[in-house]
């Protein structure tokens, strides 16, 4: 009797994703150049790197937005299709940073809009699309039905959305950018937990993200970008938290944050019983020279509500005195010639010009000192180019196509970094913060954080809005903490502890 063969071993399988030597140009400038890198199934990798590294560009090319110059994409051993479609056709699926959900559509309608008709039928059956829908909200912890308007959800709804319609197509792969920078605590915790799933079911995951901590909790391997190439690809047990700074930024970055002023006396900012006449009211504080005051909350508390009506975007009851001048509420323009700036948290759509040349939005503020003195209604260019060129250096902003660029040209960061500079055109009196490094690297958010403090040390009075409980105390003199529209208490640095800001934020009470 012949004896059995011997076992051939099987083939391993191919990677879920591979980007093999992909390079990319955008008007000639290299975004970026022979990247290779593999994410297999059952595997998170995280794709790190500053704003501006080459992230974006490679997520779009995986997802068939961009085609490369040179270099393949392949999915499962198979070279990727052409376009979205290629990806989608190929079992990769994309949660992107910016949503891209119908405003006036439900939530079921936008989860499952490129299956809205069932084969056969010729119309929409609403109760088939909940049916469907709901499972899968279920399976993100969404705490809103199939039926809503996506128009009436919050920032951190419409990501858990967006997370549920790419569960729909049930991928083998799926591409995570930035899903938690618009998210609270509790609504990050159930996506981590939902990509932890993900790797237990065997889909592979690339993971986007300037949280180091996420990074460190959920990936296995790390592949660091710097100026569009991949400078590490490393297991993530061998980088501690210093050492994939470095990577990122090429230097080391000093820890902690700068040191504070002693603030002054006398209330800079004094708001009594403030409203907006729909989400908050009764919100009194008062901000002295050179001091910050952290405003902290729950996602939907009011923080940003109350920003807005302070800077005067919002009319309603109480008063909002600055250096002891009563202003108007609802009007924009006293609370600017007063000596207001305000630093939205929504960059691209408030912020600044994404189709326009970056040195308009930064000179946007700063119009009166360089219009033309001969002729009405014409602005002196070289003073433009002047002021626009003293900002950028005042930030440290980098474009690599120079300030005759479009805004939307910048990495997120950069963009910040213009946000904030066209209001420092005059040193501001008070200047509010709406989650200024939201979705930016640590590179830049370390800038930005010195940026603050020096404002701070200029007799600049700041509040700042952030949804990091790290930034807001470590930035704070003082802290408010908000709950359901009303301010709940106030900390001093001493007792501005996380669990101290949690338990107001929730309902607690101050202990």
């Amino acid at each position: 009797m012949a004896a059995p063969a011997p076992a051939v071993p099987a083939a391993p399988a191919a990677p879920a994703i591979a980007v093999g030597n992909v390079s990319k140009s955008f008007g000639g400038i290299p975004a970026v150049a022979g990247v290779s890198f593999t994410v297999s199934g059952g595997e998170v990798v995280a794709l790190a790197g500053e704003n501006g590294a080459g992230k974006s560009t490679v997520k779009n090319i995986i997802g068939g937005i961009l085609r490369p110059d040179s270099g393949q994409v392949s999915f499962g051993g198979v070279p990727a299709g052409a376009g979205v479609g290629g990806a989608k056709h190929s079992g990769v699926a994309t949660v992107h940073q910016e949503t891209s959900l119908f405003p006036d559509l439900t939530v079921a309608e936008n989860i499952l809009i490129n299956r809205l008709r069932t084969p056969g039928r010729p119309t929409v059956r609403p109760g088939h699309l909940r049916g469907v829908a709901g499972p899968l909200l279920r399976r993100v912890g969404a705490g809103f039905g199939p039926e809503a308007l996506v128009r009436d959800l919050s920032a951190g709804q419409r990501q858990l959305v967006e997370i549920a319609k790419a569960l729909a197509s049930d991928p083998r792969a799926i591409v995570f950018d930035e899903p938690t920078a618009s998210l609270n605590l509790a609504e990050r915790e159930l996506v981590m937990r939902i990509v932890e799933q993900l790797r237990a079911d065997g889909v592979a995951v690339l993971y986007i993200s300037h949280y180091l901590e996420e990074i460190a909790r959920l990936s296995q391997r790390v592949v660091v970008m710097r100026d569009g190439r991949v400078v590490a690809d490393r297991p993530t047990a061998e980088l501690d938290r210093p050492a994939l700074e470095s990577l990122m930024v090429g230097r080391e970055l000093a820890h902690g944050y700068p040191p504070l002023p002693r603030p002054g006396s006398v209330p800079t900012l004094a708001v009594r019983g403030l409203g907006d006449g729909d989400r908050v009211s009764g919100v009194s504080f008062d901000i002295a020279r050179g001091e910050v005051f952290g405003l902290a909350g729950l996602m939907g508390s009011g923080r940003t509500e109350v920003a807005r009506a302070v800077f005067g975007l919002a009319g309603g009851p109480g008063h909002v005195e600055l250096d002891g001048r009563r202003l108007r509420r609802g009007d924009v323009r006293a609370g600017i010639a007063a000596g207001m700036a305000f630093v939205t948290e929504d960059r691209r759509h408030e912020g600044l010009f994404l189709e326009r040349p970056i040195r308009e939005s930064l000179s946007l503020v700063g119009l009166d000192t360089v219009r033309h003195r001969r002729r009405l209604g014409w602005l002196d260019r070289g003073g433009e180019r002047r002021l626009t060129d003293d900002l950028a250096g005042r930030v440290r902003l980098t474009a690599r196509g120079g300030l005759g660029a479009d805004g939307g040209s910048l990495s997120g960061g950069n963009q910040q970094k213009v946000v904030l500079g066209k209001w420092l055109v005059r040193p501001p009196r008070l200047i509010i913060l709406d989650e200024p490094t939201r979705g930016i690297d640590v590179g830049a958010k370390a800038e930005i954080h010195r940026l603050l403090v020096d404002l701070a040390h200029g007799g600049t009075s700041i509040l700042l809005i952030s949804s990091e409980m790290e930034e807001v105390l470590g930035l704070s003199h003082r802290v408010g903490v908000m709950h359901d529209g009303r301010l709940a208490g106030i900390l001093d640095r001493a007792r501005a502890t996380q669990e101290a800001v949690i338990r107001l934020a929730t309902g607690g009470g101050v202990r």
